[in-house]
């Protein structure tokens, strides 16, 4: 079964053949003839979108949006709404009062089943992103609703037709009834459309000679990284129901079923503006929430959540390629001391300065983590013994060689730090062929624990040695 979609009609042999033409589809219905049945039916069946006619025995579309409303696990049910009459003025009304779309009678299955599938896509992706949030523990506080217009007030739309006078045309017309900036492109214009930044949206006009560049343009424009993100709406012109069904299977968000009009083109734009303004903000309470999982809210570094898998990796890949890669555990020098006479607010701000210049030492690929109170993991992939020892000395110097001032400290406070790196190779071949066996990821993995073991080893030689230096094992001993 595809999904649930709750129909309702107060009359039964719409309801019936709606049934049918739906279950043909692997749909399951359930039924209701009024509004006041609507909440009731939907916590019965938790649909995944509602059905209805325009007017029923007590309300219209409109009143089940609002009923649906009222409860927080429904209010984002998609619902199409069935109208007899094609009128503008209800169909401008209907999409106004939250209504996702609005088909005439007799329903085009085409269209219909094409519609449907298009909503449930992005009710599924849409709850995705809600799942994804939930378990990376999205940190960042819902935007106000202001805050999500203002975005869509700064929005830039990009319409592209066949020829450019007809987007020009579509663009002036347009503009006296939005606020966003307009741009007019034709088909052939890919380059500047890609060009950066790249448009909030795309309005494109399907023809009858520009149906098809135009649905690949669609399908091209869902498909790139940049605009993977930015609306489609698709306006076939004249209406065509066969090319709007085309359109929305190919990914457009929405389209002008009707043909273009630019009342009800500026109400569709601003509803699916205001759709990818709160995805947006979902998107980065997401991308928040897992950066916050894996870093250290203090230095702003990787924390050891993150390190040990990316130490794993490194590992992996110099197996894979017969390199080399160096790790090193940092533990800054007496650093209970600096907390003890001067407060930790002191040494939290060495600990934030001197991850910084740890950080300002490192290459693109390498990586710095803080994995204890004062200890850092550092992980440089393709280094050897040279410039493994190399790179320790330089981190050394980082730290030793200006004093660190702190805000409401008079005197600078000299810090020093004592490093003790490995160099790793292929960590699992030496045991493997010495037991007969092939490589297993379980022994890789505990040779990688090994690795951070002699690492350890080599931090507490340093500090024996009387701190402030390095301590290097040798590729031989590290592959042991």
């Amino acid at each position: 079964m595809q999904g649930t979609i709750l129909v309702i009609d107060g009359i039964s042999t719409n309801r019936i053949m709606l049934k049918v033409q739906l279950a043909e589809a692997c749909y399951g219905v359930e039924q209701a003839d009024c509004v006041a049945d609507v909440l009731e039916a939907a916590r019965y069946c938790r649909p995944d979108l509602v059905l209805t006619a325009m007017s029923l025995p007590d309300g219209t579309a409109a009143d089940v949006k609002h009923a649906l409303r009222q409860d927080e696990l429904l209010a984002d049910i998609p619902v199409i709404a069935i109208t007899q009459s094609n009128a503008s003025e209800r169909r401008l009304h209907a999409l106004s009062a939250g209504i996702d779309d609005v088909l005439p009678q007799p329903v085009d299955d085409v269209i219909l089943q094409a519609r449907i599938r298009s909503l449930l896509r992005a009710r599924s992706a849409n709850e995705e992103l809600h799942l994804q949030r939930d378990a990376s523990h999205g940190f960042v506080l819902p935007l106000s609703d202001r805050a999500g217009h203002d975005t869509c007030s700064s929005a830039s739309v990009a319409l592209v037709a066949q020829d450019p006078q007809t987007a020009q045309a579509w663009a002036k017309r347009l503009g006296e009834h939005v606020p966003y900036e307009l741009r007019s492109h034709d088909l052939d214009d890919i380059k500047l459309m890609m060009s950066a930044p790249v448009a909030d949206v795309f309005i494109i006009e399907l023809n009858e000679l520009s149906a098809g560049p135009g649905l690949r343009l669609l399908a091209d424009l869902r498909a790139r990284a940049a605009t993977r993100q930015s609306v489609v709406i698709a306006v076939p012109n004249p209406a065509d129901p066969m090319i709007a069904a085309e359109a929305l299977d190919r990914g457009a968000h929405d389209v002008l079923q009707a043909g273009f009009d630019v009342e009800e083109l500026a109400l569709r734009l601003t509803t699916q503006l205001q759709y990818k303004s709160r995805n947006d903000r979902l998107r980065d309470s997401v991308r928040n929430g897992l950066r916050a999982a894996v870093q250290d809210p203090m230095t702003g570094l990787y924390n050891r959540r993150y390190a040990k898998p990316f130490l794993d990796r490194t590992a992996k890949r110099a197996a894979e390629s017969d390199s080399s890669f160096a790790l090193m555990l940092a533990d800054l020098d007496h650093f209970k001391h600096i907390n003890d006479q001067y407060g930790h607010p002191a040494g939290d701000a060495v600990l934030v300065e001197a991850a910084r210049r740890l950080k300002a030492q490192m290459r693109p690929v390498d990586l710095v983590a803080r994995v204890g109170g004062e200890e850092f993991m550092i992980v440089l992939p393709g280094a050897d013994e040279i410039s493994a020892g190399i790179a320790a000395v330089e981190l050394c110097n980082a730290i030793n060689s200006t004093p660190f001032h702190v805000p409401g400290i008079a005197e600078p406070i000299e810090v020093t730090i004592s490093i003790g790196a490995v160099v790793g190779r292929d960590l699992t071949r030496k045991e493997n062929t010495d037991n007969g066996e092939n490589p297993s990821q379980d022994r890789g993995a505990s040779s990688v624990i090994e690795l951070i073991s002699l690492a350890d080893r080599a931090l507490y030689d340093a500090k024996d040695a009387g701190r402030n230096q390095v301590t290097l094992g040798t590729a031989a001993t590290a592959a042991a």
